[in-house]
């Protein structure tokens, strides 16, 4: 057989002289020594064939991409990374087939041998063999002769008792890392081109990829290597995997989005393949949210599969194959592979350790091995092929099967009552800094969460011929790509975050367009009148900023009513209130608002709650007058913001070790006197602080007839290798405090007790975090921010991070954000936390320029703790689709109250595929939900 050897020191994609794709090439692997993707088959060329002439599209990016420096100087030309690709083989050779079978059939004893037991009386007959074979080769240099003898010990086939691998395909590709999107594309082309190869060799072979979006980039950019894809689906040679758009972090996107990722994933599998993918595929992604599980199983996926919790720092996950529990109730069934690898070679020693690790070995008999090499490596090699085929039914090895993932879990499916179960989150014990790392493209995120699903609720209050599908499908898309588990965690390379951030501004640009479309087809023009939506279920009580030139407003009711107001430096300050999902209009006025006063008292009050601070904007006294109870402790003041040194041991984008809390360098102190201003619509405090490098502007913002206490945050940071935290010791005591988490919250220890309650010592929350006695508490909001710890009665948020790997410029810069501090009466579900919450990150829209309106938002529903999640055109059908949420843990009936135009409610799955019952609207039916749970229905107007 011909082959040519080629080894460009990177990645490359070979074509022939027609252009026809035969496979990719790659230059080596930290996850196996011995890898190498260098030869490419050519097999027996015609005699008369003189000339050879391939084509390589390459790439000097090697597996991991860019080459970086810790802590690169600002002026280092390498700063960025640098590339080490040289070209080291490129030759014509004859590729010996049946000597090279003799080393994977010595590789696999030896395998074997390695693996038992010392004084196993198998590996001492496969040690004579291996020896007397390569006496043999040494004494005769018989191929043939050597494959006989070991045949004999080989060719033993393993008991019944033994545990079937069930060998998948496997080719990890992350979106982006260590290399731009754009790579990936050219990734997933060198991958899929190398996979067909192999499944042309071997009948019994079955490749399998995940993410929708890689799929698209191989539609956009190789139609022919697409078409390929196509076929091998529909022979049952290629499996799609994996429910979401990418693999994306389970920490911090929304409830929405994580919904959306499945809605776009499965929808894309099912238009282009015909298929409906059952199982979640997320080897690698950074932790589990517990709202996954009713998602999943309303979503039509019943399977989970991951093997990142083999990660873990302190403590062994107990369980490989388990039903998972969601908040809700709901469980899937989930499975580890128990090699704890993503890149299995298939050789014997790694699969018999998986067997050796296998907790529920005892009562299961099979198990998942992913093979191949992922990212750079393009899967698996013929030679793990090989070593599988060997250790089909061999003594003393697992039985390999090459299958499906999804056969794999309809087997597992049978034993299922004998599962353990794991109920609430899978936290990580690791990886803990992605919470905080890259902070803009986090806030971008949330920011733009919001804002898409403002744009579908504005365009269901019009025709749905006018709703924009296809744009807020494209812009949907770019935000889900851009929450894949490298991007959106922090842990990627500079040109990552650019090409992010643009991304983002685009969407944000075109939701602004649509926005204005949709207000100006419900609104008429007028230059004198602003127009308000609360797009939540939550009633709005705050402020808002009138437009430049303004000095008062007017409600535009009957009779109009004036609206609170003042002027600050930056203009006029209303204060408006606007029910759940109501359209109001504030006209212009000529009457003049009050100027503010100032004066340097360092104290907040109003006639709910009063906040005394020191120079240092450090909160010393917080007096709830409403009750008399003071809620901050005595001697330690809250709103302490600490810088602390952050050098992981490894990892650094990625990790927060807690000896963190032993390194405090530096408390923020103040640079200029404080200003307090105070009218009637609220108070502040201006603070100028200055830690370590950084300078931080803060206001400090109590409204009137609110407790909310608002630190409204600019920082210019310029720091190296910290970390900056604030807390808020407060006169709260509780074993447990409450996280928002996607669809709900969840509770966690504030001690320390176990191993598994010290290893959360930085967890996710996402608006808020909230100790609470039964009938007092307190919470600490936020506007974009992940990174939470509550230790005792100290709540404590993650701000700020500056590692230097694998960006060195990550989050060096200027930054804004707001967190709260809210002290309430009762405990947290009764108290208004999450209506707080709420108006915090999420407020009114505000247009310009628009007055008289009669548009009302088609659906209401009233029902205590239910809130509206989404409103917005259905995917495949002229109808609205409504997703409801019950936030407060807790059973509960609502009421669905809905337009006139709607003539039927029907309740459906979250892909809108199945209809589940009809909603009999003439009986005012009310709605029952169970605690957090999910309910989605179709609205049909007439």
């Amino acid at each position: 057989e011909l082959a040519v050897r080629i080894d460009l020191g990177g990645e490359g994609l070979v074509y022939d002289d027609s252009g026809n794709m035969l496979q990719g090439i790659s230059s080596g692997s930290v996850f196996d020594s011995e890898f190498s993707r260098d030869l490419i088959h050519l097999g027996a060329l015609p005699a008369n064939r003189r000339n050879l002439r391939l084509w390589i599209e390459a790439s000097a990016c090697g597996l991991f991409g860019v080459h970086t420096e810790p802590d690169p100087l600002p002026t280092s030309p390498r700063r960025y990374g640098h590339f080490e690709a040289k070209v080291k083989t490129a030759e014509l050779c004859r590729f010996d087939r049946e000597r090279w079978s003799l080393w994977l059939d010595l590789e696999t004893i030896r395998g074997v041998l390695t693996a038992l037991p010392e004084a196993s009386t198998r590996r001492s007959r496969l040690l004579v063999a291996l020896a007397e074979a390569l006496d043999l080769y040494g004494r005769t240099g018989s191929v043939t002769e050597c494959r006989k003898l070991l045949a004999e010990e080989y060719n033993r086939p393993a008991s019944d008792s033994e545990l079937t691998s069930v060998a998948v395909g496997h080719a990890h590709i992350d979106t982006a890392w260590l290399w731009p999107v754009r790579e990936s594309v050219r990734k997933c082309a060198r991958t899929f081109a190398s996979q067909l190869s192999l499944i042309d060799k071997y009948p019994d072979y079955v490749f399998g990829a995940s993410q929708p979006q890689h799929y698209k980039f191989v539609k956009e950019h190789y139609p022919a290597l697409y078409e390929r894809i196509s076929r091998a689906v529909n022979d049952g040679r290629w499996e799609v995997q994996g429910g979401m758009w990418v693999e994306a972090d389970c920490n911090l996107i929304s409830g929405e989005s994580m919904i959306r990722q499945i809605l776009h994933g499965k929808n894309f599998f099912r238009d282009e393949f015909g298929v409906d993918v059952n199982n979640l595929w997320l080897p690698d992604v950074f932790g589990y949210s517990p709202a996954l599980p009713q998602i999943l199983l309303k979503s039509g996926i019943q399977y989970f599969l991951t093997q990142k919790m083999s990660w873990n720092q302190y403590n062994k996950f107990p369980h490989h194959t388990f039903e998972w529990q969601g908040i809700d109730g709901s469980s899937v069934l989930a499975h580890f592979p128990p090699e704890d690898t993503y890149n299995s070679s298939l050789r014997a020693e790694s699969l018999i350790r998986g067997a050796a690790q296998f907790r529920e070995r005892g009562y299961l008999d099979r198990f998942m091995s992913l093979f191949g090499v992922g990212d750079g490596g393009g899967g698996p090699k013929e030679e793990h092929l090989e070593f599988g085929k060997r250790c089909k039914d061999v003594e003393g090895v697992p039985h390999v099967r090459f299958d499906k993932a999804e056969s794999f879990f309809a087997e597992v499916e049978k034993d299922r009552e004998k599962l353990p179960t794991w109920v609430g989150e899978l936290y990580l014990e690791l990886h803990r800094g992605t919470l905080t790392t890259q902070a803009q493209n986090k806030r971008w995120n949330r920011k733009l969460e919001y804002r898409i699903q403002d744009a579908e609720m504005l365009f269901s209050c019009l025709s749905l011929e006018d709703y924009p599908d296809s744009q807020l499908s494209g812009l949907w898309q770019t935000l889900l790509m851009n929450q894949f588990h490298d991007i959106l965690p922090g842990s990627s390379i500079t040109s990552v975050y650019s090409r992010s951030a643009e991304e983002y501004e685009q969407i944000n640009g075109e939701l602004d367009q649509l926005q204005a479309q949709a207000v100006g087809k419900m609104a008429e023009p007028d230059e004198d009148a602003l127009l308000l939506f609360n797009p939540t279920s939550y009633r709005f009580e705050g402020t808002i900023a009138l437009p430049s030139g303004w000095t008062s407003a007017t409600a535009a009711s009957s009779p109009a009513a004036p609206v609170s107001a003042q002027l600050e430096q930056s203009g006029v300050r209303a204060a408006v209130t606007v029910e759940p999902f109501e359209f109001i209009t504030l006209k212009r006025s000529p009457e003049s608002c009050k100027d503010v006063i100032e004066d340097e008292r360092l104290l907040l009050e109003n006639d709910l709650i009063r906040y005394e601070f020191d120079p240092d904007g450090r909160l010393l006294k917080v007096l709830d007058k409403e009750i008399g109870r003071f809620v901050s402790q005595a001697d330690n003041p809250g709103n302490l913001l600490t810088l602390y040194e952050d050098r992981p041991n490894n990892w650094d984008a990625w990790d927060i070790d807690r000896t963190y809390e032993r390194t405090a360098v530096a408390s923020a102190v103040s640079e200029a006197p404080a200003r307090r201003l105070r009218g009637p619509v609220r108070q502040t405090l201006q603070l100028q602080l200055g830690i370590g490098n950084t300078h931080i502007k803060q206001q400090i913002v109590l409204s009137h007839g609110s407790k909310r206490l608002d630190f409204q945050t600019a920082v210019d940071w310029q720091e190296s290798h910290k970390m900056l935290r604030v807390a808020f010791p407060v006169n709260v005591r509780s074993d447990e405090a409450s996280f928002d988490i996607q669809c709900g919250y969840v509770k966690r220890p504030t001690h320390r007790n176990t191993s598994w309650d010290l290893a959360r010592f930085e967890v996710v929350a996402h608006r808020y975090a909230d100790v609470s006695e039964p009938d007092y508490g307190v919470a600490l909001l936020n506007d974009c921010k992940y990174g939470h710890r509550v230790l005792g009665s100290t709540l404590d948020l993650c701000l700020l991070r500056s590692p230097s790997y694998p960006d060195p410029d990550a989050d060096r810069g200027a930054h804004e954000f707001t967190y709260a501090l809210l002290p309430h009466q009762s405990d947290m579900v009764r108290s208004d936390v999450m209506a707080q919450a709420s108006a915090l990150n999420h407020p009114p829209l505000v247009r310009h320029g628009f007055g008289e309106h009669d548009t009302r938002v088609p659906v209401r529903i009233e029902g205590t703790g239910v809130v509206i999640q989404t409103l917005k055109k259905a995917e495949k059908e002229s109808c609205l689709v409504l997703r409801l949420v019950e936030t407060n843990g807790c059973r509960t009936t609502a009421a669905l109250r809905c337009a006139s135009d709607i003539i039927r409610v029907e309740e459906c799955d979250l892909m809108e595929w199945n209809v589940i019952r009809d909603i009999r609207l003439s009986n005012n039916e009310s709605i029952t939900l169970d605690p957090f749970e999910v309910k989605t229905f179709k609205l049909w107007r007439k």
